[in-house]
């Protein structure tokens, strides 16, 4: 099999500590040396190496959490190609992070070893009338897996909690017991694609091609899949010929400049001969948000749950930074006030197969009928999270604007 093509994009200090010049028996490695400061304008070099080398993916030496704090996103967006990190995720400890991701991904095929304890749950015994929550975990990032993951894990048996993680395949190959130790915790493993790439630049045929590879490689068991902003019409078909379950979408319950957006949480059934699937809302995103605007998102996620009549809420969360040391109090504050709320934690392969959604469920679709949900407007603040959230949180909308050297008037 062809080693796939990496393009690696390291800040001009952090090659200064690891081996520029490492060879690996996993990669064709390519390299561009810069200052993330001025990282937007080597758009058009990258473009032109992932063109001419035919790369699979970009592998950036630092994320938007630590150092710097520089935004890859933009950039990302404007490649079109997969990618991650070997990024180090706690400050104190940063670069000897990133080096020691860097080596795991030279040399690939590392395993995790985790001193977690393992709990058991009695699915049997979910009161599904109180109301649910699944938490949802994006692997993505090496660092992430390394160093956040391990604290994840203790927080959530410490809850009693089984939870669903989106990894990509990169992951597996750098870390070849990711799959069997997520696991072996208890908790369910989906697709988030083979190098977290834009499967919609792909046609359907190879997107059912690519998924199937996806799901071979973790072994099977795989009911369901996270592709947010990189999917189309086509992936779901393709996710519905190689019998995936479900498929997560954005309906975030987040803070515009009068209220909480307000969107349903209940899923939808989407129809195409002579297969359907689930499209299950995600209703609030923590993304490194401070606890005040996580806690006033969840509580109009319930609200809403209960106004549709579907008493679940889905929450994605990250390990690079819902793990690392700066957020993993949230992240516990967070699993408090859930359970404070009477919720059942469940995976999302347990909600589709839940009573919940039984063949009279209400919100059903075909394909050609849905794809994006209803985006709901910012109006007059209404609720208690709408007046409770409004002076800190405008705060912080002023204050990222500031930080992003944009005029405020």
């Amino acid at each position: 099999m062809n080693k796939p093509n990496v393009l690696i994009v390291a800040d001009e200090k952090d090659s200064k500590i690891i081996d520029t010049k490492s060879q690996s028996e996993h990669w064709n490695i390519f390299w561009v040396i810069t200052d993330y400061n001025k990282l937007h304008k080597k758009v058009g070099e990258m473009r032109e190496l992932a063109t001419n080398n035919d790369i699979d993916f970009v592998l950036f030496s630092r994320n938007d959490q630590v150092l710097n704090r520089t935004s890859i996103g933009p950039l990302i967006r404007k490649l079109r190609m997969g990618h991650s990190s070997f990024s180090g995720i706690d400050k104190k400890d940063t670069m000897e992070q990133m080096r020691e991701c860097f080596e795991a991904f030279i040399e690939c095929k590392k395993r995790l070893n985790f001193k977690t304890s393992q709990r058991e749950r009695n699915v049997s015994g979910i009161n599904y009338k109180g109301g649910t929550f699944s938490l949802i975990f994006d692997e993505e990032q090496l660092g992430g897996v390394k160093y956040g993951l391990p604290r994840i894990f203790d927080v959530l048996n410490k809850h009693g909690v089984s939870a669903t993680f989106f990894v990509t395949n990169l992951m597996k190959k750098v870390f070849s017991n990711i799959v069997k130790e997520i696991r072996s915790q208890g908790h369910e493993v989906g697709l988030h694609g083979m190098w977290h790439e834009y499967l919609s630049d792909l046609n359907k045929e190879e997107q059912i091609r690519s998924i199937r590879d996806m799901v071979q490689d973790f072994g099977g068991e795989v009911w369901g899949a996270n592709f947010i902003g990189r999917m189309n019409t086509d992936t779901i078909q393709a996710l519905g010929e190689n019998e995936l379950e479900y498929f997560v979408h954005p309906a975030i319950n987040r803070y515009q400049f009068t209220s909480y957006l307000k969107l349903t949480t209940a899923p939808s059934l989407i129809t195409f001969s002579p297969k359907n699937i689930w499209m299950l809302p995600i209703s609030v995103e923590t993304y490194g948000l401070p606890w005040f605007s996580i806690k006033n998102m969840i509580d109009s996620a319930i609200m809403q749950s209960k106004k549709c009549g579907f008493s679940h809420i889905s929450i994605l969360c990250h390990p690079f930074r819902d793990g690392n040391l700066a957020n993993i109090e949230t992240t516990k504050k967070l699993l408090y006030h859930l359970a404070k709320k009477g919720l059942t934690p469940i995976t999302l392969k347990e909600l589709v197969k839940s009573p919940q959604l039984g063949k009279d469920f209400p919100n059903i679709h075909k394909m050609k009928e849905f794809f994006m949900p209803t985006k709901a407007k910012a109006s007059l603040p209404m609720t208690k999270q709408d007046f409770i959230g409004m002076v800190p949180e405008n705060f912080m909308k002023i204050y990222r604007i500031f930080k992003r050297d944009h005029a405020v008037f």
